[in-house]
């Protein structure tokens, strides 16, 4: 049976800025919910941070190295975080959900971590969770510099004020969770919600307060629970910018955080206070960018402009993670397909034939600008690398071959792949990432 009231302790205890966050670990008289002027102090996540080198030298895969020797000792509770950023790519769930499971294969489970809230994320149908949504939601994200914000780690931010309007994350995983991570922001019109874990209601707790301020917030919960509910009460907006399941055990997290047809620039659309914040509170080992795609498809393209913003943004995460590795997914080969005239042959002349090979596809417009400029700054700056063509596309040429057969790995528009073309290149970025940490690994299928 979950106490209900040690609970309610713990969690009115982050949202009065007290430490910790045992929400099953509070004894004696218990708290009411705090007055609304709280303040949460963001200290390191301890299992992440502990397991971190001191310095990070001039090794992007160093500190995964650290962390994942940190496990296989059997370090009590640690935890690496793997982290990427993207565009589409990263934003369908296929890659970075086999990923995931590549990783907590071999180094154990910890949980799937942060997502974007609800159904914010537009046709995002993971397996690991179900995610429901009721009422009337606003959804936003940081795709555009117009974009009304703030934005966070995940580049979405969701809005409701409706009583009973409800949002639901649903683990699908054997073990469940046992700790929840919500990410919401206070302000003097912000309204209150009420929190259920499984059967069990906990609030309900108000964001209203004198300013508009960011709230990370953790709550310890029984193991193997298996779903948690935001119900608003309707007396003002609550806002979320993620929300997260994970376990307290030795493991890894893998998080992806993406947007349907985002570019470097959608860095810039975060808010950079809050941002910092969600990334120091939990430092991840590796972070990884996959961004260019879209880059690729602009006449326009300005090969040193995005080489400076790339430089910028590499050297803004070195900034706020000294201790964290950074790998660049270099852009993977796409195109536009060339289509067959459907204009009448003349009479007597041939039949026409479909193009194949190189006759068949377009590269888009700024591919090898981009390219250019990706290995240009990965030169400078020394991160890590994972060459997305030669591992998975291996030359433009190639996509209609990959978008035909019984399996095709790429789809039809040849920019997107698969779900397994994604996981082939979960595969190869996995065989990869084990590499540059210094662990070995398992045969590769060829493609």
């Amino acid at each position: 049976m979950l106490n209900r009231r040690g609970i309610l302790a713990g969690f009115g205890a982050m949202l009065s800025g007290c430490a910790g966050g045992g929400g099953l670990h509070g004894s004696g008289d218990l708290p009411e919910w705090q007055d609304p002027a709280f303040r949460v102090e963001s200290a390191p996540d301890a299992a992440l941070d502990a397991v971190l080198p001191v310095r990070m030298g001039g090794d992007a895969y160093a500190p995964l190295g650290a962390a994942l020797r940190g496990i296989q000792r059997g370090d009590r509770e640690a935890r690496a975080l793997v982290m990427l950023m993207g565009d589409s790519h990263t934003a369908g769930p296929v890659m970075v959900e086999h990923l995931r499971y590549l990783m907590q294969s071999r180094f154990g489970a910890a949980g799937v971590g942060r997502l974007s809230p609800g159904r914010a994320q537009r046709y995002f149908n993971p397996t690991a969770v179900q995610i429901t949504q009721t009422g009337e939601w606003t959804a936003r994200n940081a795709l555009r510099a117009s974009s009304q914000g703030p934005f966070g780690l995940t580049g979405y931010r969701l809005s409701g004020a409706g009583p009973g309007d409800t949002i639901t994350l649903r683990s699908n995983e054997t073990d469940g969770f046992d700790r929840l991570q919500l990410s919401m922001m206070t302000g003097p019109e912000a309204g209150s919600f009420r929190l259920r874990v499984d059967d069990n209601w906990i609030g309900p707790a108000t964001l209203r307060h004198a300013r508009a301020e960011f709230r990370p917030l953790s709550l310890d919960v029984p193991r193997n629970s298996r779903e948690i509910a935001i119900e608003l009460t309707g007396d003002g907006q609550v806002e979320l910018l993620g929300w997260g399941l994970e376990r307290r055990s030795r493991g890894v997290l893998v998080e992806g955080f993406g947007i349907n047809g985002a570019t470097l620039a959608s860095l810039e659309y975060r808010d950079p206070d809050i941002l910092a914040r969600e990334l120091t509170g939990r430092p991840p080992a590796l972070v990884i960018l996959e961004f260019g795609t879209n880059e690729a498809t602009d006449p326009d393209f300005d090969e040193a402009a995005y080489a400076a913003a790339l430089t910028r943004q590499i050297e803004r995460l070195r900034r706020i993670l000294p201790r964290s590795g950074i790998l660049l997914m270099g852009v993977p080969d796409a195109g536009r397909p060339v289509r067959v005239s459907t204009r009448p042959v003349r009479r007597g002349a041939p039949p026409r034939r479909p193009p194949t090979g190189c006759a068949a596809v377009t590269p888009l417009v700024a591919l090898s600008r981009v390219r250019a400029a990706q290995r240009a700054v990965v030169q400078q700056t020394r991160v890590g690398y994972f060459d997305w063509s030669a591992e998975v596309t291996r030359n433009i040429c190639r996509l209609p071959e990959l978008a035909s057969g019984d399996t095709p790995l790429m789809r039809a528009d040849l920019v997107h792949f698969t779900p397994d073309g994604y996981r082939l290149t979960a595969e190869r970025l996995y065989a990869h990432i084990m590499r540059g940490a210094g662990f070995g690994t398992r045969g590769q299928n060829e493609i």
